[in-house]
């Protein structure tokens, strides 16, 4: 039998993060299922990759609460974003590598408040760049 990336969310919705994935590390799909399964999503894994990575992958990519694009966000204002953020409640791990696309590393104190911290950051790079832009352009 084999197991669809939709499959993943619905045992997710289910079991739980933790659950999901004790349950894709001890199943019967092999390694290879695992890393195709991952591939399919965009996913690229080196050869000797572990079961635990791929779950790991697999496991952030179903469970991702942001479905709006990066381009989206930069032309939010920081409460839009903040207000999308208490809506959608990403994982402290996808705000992390959101703000890592934007080449942003908060310190120990932003990331006490990561919501606000990239809320600002967004908004703020998105106006920058909407400022940069040549008039003919906008």
């Amino acid at each position: 039998m084999s197991l669809s990336f939709d499959d993943i969310k619905t045992l997710i919705q289910w079991l739980g993060s933790d659950g999901a994935r004790a349950g894709l590390e001890f199943s019967h799909l092999s390694v290879t299922e695992l890393k195709n399964m991952a591939e399919v999503q965009g996913v690229r894994l080196p050869a000797r990759t572990k079961r635990s990575d791929i779950v790991d992958q697999l496991m952030f990519l179903a469970d991702q609460k942001i479905d709006k694009s990066l381009d989206e966000m930069l032309a939010m204002s920081s409460e839009e974003l903040l207000a999308y953020f208490d809506r959608t409640r990403p994982s402290r791990t996808e705000l992390l590598r959101l703000l890592e696309k934007l080449d942003f590393h908060p310190g120990s104190e932003a990331q006490k408040s990561l919501y606000k911290y990239a809320a600002r950051q967004i908004s703020e790079t998105g106006m920058f760049q909407r400022v940069a832009r040549p008039n003919a352009a906008r």
